[in-house]
């Protein structure tokens, strides 16, 4: 059978169907993945900042690894109840991007007991990756929210490296809510008038 070859015309709509499906996607999912890893990681770091300023015990400090005993299995659980639709390339493309992050995510607190307690950037380097995975996510869909966002976490990132002592638990905390909880709110609300507007127009 003779393939048919597409045209440069046909080859950049079809992309652009693909983004926009994918864009579609993660407006009416995503915004409660954002949320959840917003919240969850907000959450946390502020009840190790605080908990440790009451109780002095260091540890405390394992209470970070809440953040994925939380988060996985709930995300599991949503993706699971969530509407199936067709998965594009460019979901795939995203898929990889945050398998990889992921991946990184997780081996670097485990590297950070190789080296000596305080001299890893353990919150630097964990704040880094996600804000990496937000921006590219953004960009590879064109959503100028993610980017936004993404870039903003970046320079949060950074001021971690700079911020000494607990404080940089605040600074991580605050990044969050820029980064996840704020976006997460406008996908939802985007979400919702999108909905409305298609019963409206069936109407």
């Amino acid at each position: 059978m003779e393939e048919k070859t597409l045209t440069e015309k046909e080859s950049i709509e079809i992309i652009s169907r693909m983004i926009q499906e994918t864009k579609e996607g993660m407006r009416e999912g995503s915004g409660n993945m954002f949320l959840l890893w917003g919240y969850a990681s907000t959450i946390v770091s502020l009840a190790i900042y605080f908990g440790y300023n009451i109780t002095g015990n260091s540890n405390i400090f394992w209470l970070w690894w809440l953040i994925p005993a939380i988060g996985w299995p709930v995300m599991i659980y949503m993706l699971k109840r969530k509407k199936k639709r067709v998965v594009t390339y460019v979901d795939k493309v995203i898929g990889y991007i945050w398998t990889i992050l992921g991946v990184c995510a997780m081996l670097v607190p485990i590297f950070s007991f190789t080296q000596p307690i305080g001299t890893f950037p353990i919150l630097f380097m964990e704040a880094l990756l996600i804000n990496i995975g937000v921006t590219m996510t953004g960009m590879v869909i064109k959503y100028k929210l993610l980017i936004v966002s993404g870039f903003i976490g970046i320079l949060f990132s950074f001021m971690l490296l700079f911020v000494h002592g607990l404080s940089c638990i605040l600074v991580f905390a605050a990044m969050f809510v820029v980064l996840m909880i704020i976006p997460g709110h406008v996908l939802n609300a985007a979400s919702r008038k999108s909905k409305k507007y298609d019963l409206c127009s069936e109407n």
